[in-house]
């Protein structure tokens, strides 16, 4: 009866099945996979920013495809401050940068169309596009003492039937962004074959601490049709207030026909709610005070994970420009299987690598944004699961 967008297995994997069991056991979790900033004590929405959403403006509708002027002027400001101009005009307000995905789905292309997407990165693109009817096709980004674009992997999956390309920067989990080459070497590929570029940079607020130059971005003019996406998810802090945004560049000829076409598909669904759209310049305004506290978490808790690959030299921090997360090598004894289920049955949340197409074994993720004494006890188990690891090693 259902079609084949949606999946028939859903049955979970045996991690998934292992945690739900510890979950309905009402086991106590040190759960470093939490990436949402409203159950570790970052929100970013207080009584002020609360109160935004109950201006009188907010009980009349009046619909406008692209978002309303004044909040697309204040997502505009926001990029002003950042050091980048952008006309309201090229701003679409969306529900989530979910929704800008499957937007530019349909926008750039038929059923079976091709979109090249980074691996590593998020699991979500592949039920996002099967939902869309488009394929997609893995690029690779390799490590090799730094994480960087494999060209020769980029050119390969190119071909006629692509439509697009997903760039992800800062990366999650990886952390990693184009450098300047790679940039020029993507649109050069693009142009040539016809396709845009989506670039994901709800992460861009956030580069490591101690990084001087601001993380880079591909808002701009661009030589081919470019989308930025990005969202008050990341920016502020506030994912339950359902507002994402797209901003258009490239030519100018391509650029105004992509805004009428996603015009056209925004007009549809009409999914963003007057009421954050309203409150949308305060909630903006308010993003400093949330983004201070996530720095000074993220800092707080790379010094305990450099603390740990201090102690314990078989486990590295792979290096990272941004974001949330990091990727922790792990020793190749175990399977990134074992160690996640391992650390489970001690009660530490961890994602294997392999959730998000590391290629290779021994690579665990974890999320930077837990709070520090939940995350340094994790990391403590963490630790006498490597030391048991080591013990067994050395043991005759």
């Amino acid at each position: 009866m259902l079609s084949r967008r949606v999946p028939h297995d859903l049955e979970p994997n045996a991690w998934a099945r292992f945690l739900e069991k510890c979950r309905t056991a009402d086991t106590r979790l040190l759960d470093l996979s939490e990436t949402n900033p409203t159950r570790v004590g970052l929100g970013g929405a207080g009584l002020a920013e609360l109160a935004a959403l109950a201006q009188g403006e907010g009980a009349r509708y009046e619909p406008a495809a692209r978002g309303s002027r004044a909040a697309r002027e204040a997502v505009a400001g926001y990029y002003a401050e950042r050091g980048a101009a952008v006309s309201p005009d090229h701003i679409v307000l969306t529900a989530s940068t979910s929704e800008s995905y499957t937007h530019l789905f349909r926008l750039l292309a038929d059923p079976g169309g091709v979109f090249l997407a980074p691996s590593p990165s998020y699991p979500l693109f592949e039920p996002l596009a099967a939902l869309e009817g488009v394929n997609l096709r893995p690029y690779r980004l390799a490590y090799d003492g730094a994480w960087h674009l494999d060209r020769h992997s980029l050119e390969a999956a190119f071909a006629a039937d692509v439509r697009g390309v997903i760039v992800v920067q800062p990366n999650h989990p990886t952390g990693s962004c184009l450098e300047v080459d790679e940039r020029a070497l993507l649109e050069t590929l693009c142009e040539r074959h016809g396709a845009a570029i989506i670039a994901d940079e709800v992460f861009g607020d956030f580069p490591r601490p101690g990084r001087v130059a601001p993380l880079p971005s591909l808002v701009g003019k661009g030589r081919v049709p470019t989308f930025v996406l990005s969202g008050l998810s990341k920016v502020c802090g506030m994912p339950q207030m359902k507002l994402g945004w797209i901003v258009a560049g490239g030519p100018g000829a391509a650029r105004d026909e992509a805004l009428h076409g996603l015009e056209w598909i925004a007009d549809l669904f009409l999914s963003v709610s007057t009421s954050v759209q309203v409150a949308l310049p305060v909630l903006l305004a308010a993003r400093g005070a949330f983004q201070r506290r996530m720095h000074g978490r993220l800092a707080a808790n790379l010094a305990r994970l450099d603390e740990l690959v201090a102690r314990r030299p078989e486990l590295q921090v792979l290096p990272a420009q941004g974001g949330w997360a990091a990727v922790l090598r792990v020793p190749r004894q175990r399977s990134e299987e074992e160690w996640a289920l391992g650390l489970l049955a001690r009660g530490v949340v961890v994602h294997p690598g392999h959730f998000y197409d590391i290629a290779g074994e021994g690579y665990l993720v974890l999320s930077l944004i837990p709070e520090p004494d939940l995350f340094a006890a994790g990391l403590a188990r963490i630790e006498e699961f490597a030391a048991e690891a080591s013990a067994r090693d050395r043991a005759p």
